[in-house]
């Protein structure tokens, strides 16, 4: 019996240790879980820190960006054009691909500096990072128009046209273009659609008026600039009328547009006097065409000499 007691102590003895030694087992184990997941937490959170502050610092970056094209935009608003080109430039050195608008900003202060080559190469740079860039094309246009680069200035036109269809400014200037190419047609056509996005639009009819006198439509050109007095009464489309409508032989229609011209503009109008001279001279008013002549070349000394001519003309008749 004493033997089986002392048995049973070192079987209990032996199943204690076991469980003991289970359990460090166990407790070892936990531990190298809590271990592998420490470290992985402290990765991620680590990469998590390290994105939040890239992020940080691209937001900065980016926030820095605009705050100096803001800036060159305030500095265009008041003509300063200097300091526009410096803050237009601090934000290209800063992204020198990711603001086309940067480069838009550029060219227009440098054309202002009279510095057009070099207002072209900011253009394009603009239009190269963002091809749908519409306001960069039309001012690539306009720049190449005033440097009587025709061609160049049509083709970016075009592109301006292209990219927003609804900008009555891009067709005004490609009737421009037109125009200076002396293709009236097209020009007309240019014009013709500026009425339809800006039905208001009074300067455009009056051009629409010009590109058709200068394609041969008379009728097309008198019903333009009666369009454009209706919008909007001007003493030099009433002269274009009239001048027009003395050509056309319609002397009556012709002194009525001429002396509205006058009752716009009194002080230096001597062409609308002339065309009134003119009108009241085929109309048989001799001494009332005496004085209209006489009136262009007072406020006019380039009229002097034709209307000094037209009133010996009249004298002669007399």
């Amino acid at each position: 019996m004493k033997f089986l007691k002392g048995r049973g102590k070192l079987l209990m003895c032996v199943l204690g240790l076991s469980i003991l030694m289970t359990s460090v087992g166990f407790a070892q184990q936990d531990y190298q879980e809590q271990l592998r997941k420490f470290k992985e937490d402290s990765i991620r959170i680590y990469k998590e820190n390290q994105e939040k502050l890239k992020q940080k610092e691209e937001e900065e970056r980016l926030n820095a960006i605009k705050k100096s094209i803001n800036e060159g935009n305030t500095f265009v608003k008041t003509k300063q054009w200097a300091q526009a080109l410096a803050a237009y430039n601090k934000a290209i050195e800063m992204n020198s691909e990711g603001f086309p608008k940067a480069y838009y900003g550029k060219g227009l202060a440098l054309k202002n500096l009279r510095k057009p080559n070099e207002a072209l190469l900011a253009y394009q740079k603009a239009v190269e990072l963002d091809p749908s860039y519409s306001e960069a094309h039309l001012a690539m246009a306009m720049l190449y128009r005033q440097l009587k680069s025709y061609d160049y200035a049509l083709t970016a036109c075009k592109s301006a046209a292209k990219t927003d269809s609804t900008n009555y400014k891009v067709f005004y200037e490609l009737g421009t273009i037109y125009n200076k190419m002396k293709k009236f047609n097209e020009a007309a056509k240019a014009f013709d659609k500026v009425t339809e996005l800006d039905p208001t639009n009074y300067r455009a009819f009056e051009a629409l008026g010009v590109a058709l006198e200068n394609s041969g439509d008379t009728n097309g050109a008198i019903n333009a600039y009666k369009k454009s007095n209706g919008i909007k009464e001007s003493d030099d489309v009433y002269y274009r009328l009239a001048a027009l409508l003395n050509k056309m032989g319609r002397h009556q229609d012709a002194l009525a547009a001429a002396t509205r011209s006058l009752e716009l503009e009194s002080k230096k109008n001597g062409k609308a006097a002339f065309e009134a001279g003119l009108a009241s001279e085929q109309l048989g008013q001799y001494q009332q065409a005496i004085n209209y002549y006489s009136r262009a070349g007072q406020m006019d000394r380039n009229w002097k000499a034709n209307a000094d001519y037209q009133i010996d003309m009249i004298k002669r008749k007399m």
